[in-house]
């Protein structure tokens, strides 16, 4: 038996998983029945048949079926020529030798030789644009992950795909910065049937950037499910030019508890992601993170789980293969123009008193899910961050005028009692825009 490059790239991915290491290391000693193995690890079931198929699919393992189980054995004859190509190396490196064309170093240097410009044109031609998927309910400082991942990226060409529910993008001026390639799609989920053809034509176009990375950071009530689907049409559209390379699932550490009780898309995303990172760790007690923890592996028994503070995830991911942690299937997105949440804008010119304008923040929490926007309060210009029922104020740069979004659990029935809570509260004249 011979591996082929596809073939041998597969077989080594496979083996980078401690538990896979393992799983082989345990098969020296013949056939074994999937119970058996089960008993040596702590891992579920689904996570044990992820593991096998990732084997299987590679050739190093041989299952056989016998009525309702499964027995693992060890493919020798992929073994042989993993360590025949593990052997050319060793050979080709004691020679001083290219293994590709058998030329040595001088002569390689000298000739340029046929195997450096089939590499050089493969590079050049096979270049893809890495595309990360970020979710996370509402809230949860997907944002703040943003500007992270651009500070530690500098140097690097990075576009940004921006998706909000609300008819103003109030992140996305958060966002902007000299270099960055940026697209905002706003008044729906990129999932949903309302934007869906927009998203797919906009990654096409921005496939025509000059990047190496495309972040896409979704709505906080975007659910994912058919992401698969929609890349499938923008291979129509624009060719094989991106490298799907992972979804990132942010999860609002003090929130969670409460919205994955209520909302189905919080356990969209987290099923459908490949790595999800807790933010806001330092907000709870070691009790509450242990909870979370437990609950979000409950909804994803393979990704990737990681903690942090102010949505800081570094760089390492861009290193890792996220996607072996695939194992949900593709389905229909519940975002639907029938499922598609209430927006309203706030927008205001003047001063306001701060003390008024929480206090009327604090009236309307019951009724939204997010409230934010930049605002001129008797303290000067702030932007305002309102999740759950914490209310944050940082300074901001002056706008053109001040503005709300609100993002409604009650859908249109927000607009008159949010008007009447203005009206007694504040006193000041605004305008309310869908």
């Amino acid at each position: 038996m011979e591996l082929n490059d596809k073939i041998q790239a597969k077989c080594f991915q496979a083996l980078s998983d401690e538990t896979r290491l393992r799983i082989l290391e345990m098969l020296t000693m013949g056939e074994l029945c999937a119970c058996k193995i089960l008993e040596k690890f702590q891992i579920t079931q689904p996570t044990l048949s992820y593991h096998m198929k990732t084997l299987t699919g590679a050739g190093l393992v041989k299952v056989r079926k016998e009525g309702k189980w499964s027995y693992y054995s060890l493919n020798q004859e992929a073994l042989e020529a993993a360590e025949q190509y593990f052997t050319r190396l060793i050979e080709g490196l004691a020679q001083n030798q290219c293994v590709l064309c058998g030329k040595s170093r001088t002569d390689w240097e000298k000739s340029q030789c046929i195997c450096k410009k089939q590499e050089e044109t493969t590079m050049e031609t096979g270049k893809k644009i890495k595309l990360y998927v970020l979710t996370g309910f509402l809230g949860s400082g997907k944002t703040s992950m943003l500007l992270k991942i651009l500070d530690n990226l500098q140097g690097h060409k990075v576009g940004i795909l921006q998706n909000e529910f609300g008819r103003i993008d109030v992140d996305s001026e958060i966002l902007k910065r000299d270099g960055l390639v940026m697209t905002e799609l706003t008044r729906g989920s990129i999932f949903c049937t309302c934007l869906r053809l927009k998203f797919a034509q906009a990654l096409a176009e921005m496939s025509k950037q000059d990047i190496e990375y495309l972040f896409v950071e979704s709505s906080g009530l975007a659910d994912p499910s058919n992401i698969d689907e929609i890349l499938e049409g923008v291979k129509v559209l624009a060719g094989d030019v991106y490298e799907m390379s992972g979804v990132i699932c942010l999860v609002d550490a003090v929130n969670f508890m409460e919205q994955i009780a209520d909302e189905i898309t919080v356990d969209r995303q987290l099923k459908h992601c490949h790595r999800a990172v807790i933010n806001k760790v330092d907000l709870v007690s070691e009790e509450q993170l242990a909870q979370v923890i437990e609950t979000v592996r409950k909804y994803n028994p393979l990704c990737d789980i990681d903690t942090t503070t102010y949505g800081d995830i570094g760089t390492t991911f861009l290193e890792q293969n996220l996607m072996e942690k695939q194992w949900a299937k593709a389905e229909a997105s519940t975002n639907s123009v029938d499922t598609k949440p209430k927006t309203l804008s706030l927008n205001f010119d003047g001063v306001a008193p701060k003390a008024k304008v929480e206090e009327f923040l604090r009236k309307m929490l019951p009724s939204a899910y997010r409230i934010k926007g930049f605002f001129q309060l008797d303290d000067g210009w702030q932007q305002i961050d309102v999740v759950g029922k914490k209310i944050d104020y940082k300074p901001c740069e002056p706008k053109e005028e001040s503005h709300l979004v609100f993002i409604s659990k009650i859908g249109p029935q927000i607009i008159r009692p949010l008007d009447q809570a203005w009206k007694d509260i504040v006193g000041l004249p605004m305008k309310l825009k869908n």
